[in-house]
């Protein structure tokens, strides 16, 4: 655990001077997120980067059609870029709002008499150009042609996970459990602690300004204090491709995870999911998705029954989420699993329904989760517990508070921050959960209850 701390501490001292404004990355994780995307598009409107901010600012009145304020930040931007297309659409279109003040209808419509007022001397433009043609040829002469514009963006991670977990084993709350036709004693480390290193190198590559290409490689080493059954070393590849559309945001995600755990065979897992946010109101949003996904053990001389857990399995996923504004919002979703295995025991029909609630505050996001499972497997494991089928019930609850740690330190008067250390923390995550998971099932090992408690800090450094 020391190696593992000291580790990550060296990385945050060697990464101060990495670029950590915010990136289309931090966007991705959550497209809705209309504080990240503004402050997105001040930042690219400081670097000139108007065509960026007009992007960000034309999908974010998409989403959120009755946001005045961002319909005049946009029909700011379409001035100064002399769009005047783009400009008189969007005066015509506040001018018909019912929802606007009178004040600022005429202001706007001084804007548009503005326009039509405006006298063109074309010999005076003629002129300007000429001038403009000989400055741009002087420039040209005294400076090297420049490199354009990369369109990826690259970027690593390192972060550190500290769990406590009062159950690490599962144990049944009787201390029994079933073999066969009989029931024994049910011995294990229950109060245990877990230690999580993880890095991940990853880039994105902006196909266009509503489309992109995100890729990523990591690995993840778990070590526990007192148990050793979570121990292992695990690899991990991902491929995401995400879309924004009008009124729909489209994901799509493949996974390929290389699990070694140090005591047991290794399980490889595969994965593909497509989901869809569609835009129902600029408050309301429909959610669906399907999935499919394959998962292999590698058997081998000292795991002869690994094969047995194999398993291959399809789902899909419907929800409506609700805001009450883009910060504060609540979730229903609804998750279909049909799992097949090797072993007709391990097959199993998954329903789970899961409720959320969600809330951004200055110094970070709170999260509420309530889940309820219902687990129905094929046949019972004649080996575990006879004849006697098998059904798992499980209700979970999780408390969660993330953000990052400039957040934190801007909420505050007392001790105002430098700007640079500012930009360093903005990267500096972190994030804190307690959940509860009580489960009842058919077999008195599947009859426990166990709480956890989570904190954990991730660096992201762009590059």
């Amino acid at each position: 655990m020391k190696k593992i701390v000291l580790l990550f501490l060296i990385t945050l001292l060697y990464s101060t001077n990495v670029y950590s404004e915010i990136t289309y990355l931090q966007i991705l994780k959550d497209p809705t997120d209309l504080r990240l995307n503004l402050q997105y598009a001040k930042e690219q409107e400081l670097k000139g980067e108007y065509k960026s901010v007009t992007a960000t600012l034309e999908r974010l009145t998409s989403l959120y059609p009755k946001n005045i304020n961002l319909k005049l930040y946009l029909l700011s931007m379409s001035i100064k870029t002399d769009s005047t297309e783009k400009t008189l659409n969007l005066i015509q279109e506040i001018q018909s709002s019912d929802q606007i003040s009178d004040e600022i209808k005429k202001q706007v419509a001084q804007v548009f008499d503005d326009m039509n007022k405006k006298k063109i001397d074309t010999d005076a433009i003629a002129k300007k150009k000429e001038r403009e043609k000989a400055q741009l040829a002087a420039v040209d002469q005294k400076q090297a042609p420049t490199e354009p514009k990369s369109s990826w963006t690259w970027y690593t991670e390192v972060g550190v996970t500290h769990m406590l977990n009062s159950n690490i084993s599962s144990i049944s709350e009787s201390n029994t459990k079933n073999v066969g036709n009989t029931v024994v004693a049910m011995t294990g480390v229950e109060g245990d602690d877990v230690a999580t290193l993880r890095n991940t190198y990853g880039a994105i590559y902006q196909i266009n300004p509503s489309s992109n290409l995100s890729l990523s490689a990591g690995h993840t080493t778990t070590e526990q204090n007192r148990a050793t059954s979570d121990e292992n070393d695990t690899q991990s590849l991902s491929a995401t491709y995400s879309k924004f559309l009008e009124r729909n945001s489209i994901t799509s995600t493949f996974s390929f995870t290389d699990a070694n755990t140090r005591r047991a065979a290794d399980s490889f897992t595969k994965s593909l999911s497509l989901d869809n946010r569609f835009a129902l109101t600029d408050k309301h949003k429909l959610l669906t998705g399907v999935n499919i996904g394959r998962t292999q053990g590698d058997q081998n001389s000292a795991n002869l029954t690994k094969r047995a857990s194999n398993t291959w399995k399809q789902g899909f996923v419907i929800g409506h989420e609700y805001f009450f504004t883009p910060q504060h919002n609540i979730k229903l979703k609804y998750a279909f699993t049909d799992t097949h295995a090797i072993a007709n025991f391990n097959a199993n029909e998954d329903q789970t329904v899961t409720a959320s609630y969600g809330k951004n505050f200055k110094v970070g996001n709170l999260g509420l989760t309530y889940s309820i499972s219902d687990k129905d497997f094929n046949e019972p494991d004649t080996v575990l517990a006879g004849l006697m089928g098998r059904k798992d019930d499980s209700k979970t609850k999780t408390i969660s508070f993330s953000g990052n740690l400039n957040q934190v330190f801007s909420a505050q008067k007392f001790f105002p921050i430098p700007k640079n250390i500012g930009q360093f923390l903005n990267t500096l995550n972190y994030n804190t959960s307690w959940s509860e998971t009580q489960s009842e099932g058919t077999n008195l090992q599947q009859n426990f209850k166990k709480e956890s408690f989570t904190f954990g800090l991730t660096k992201r450094m762009y590059f």
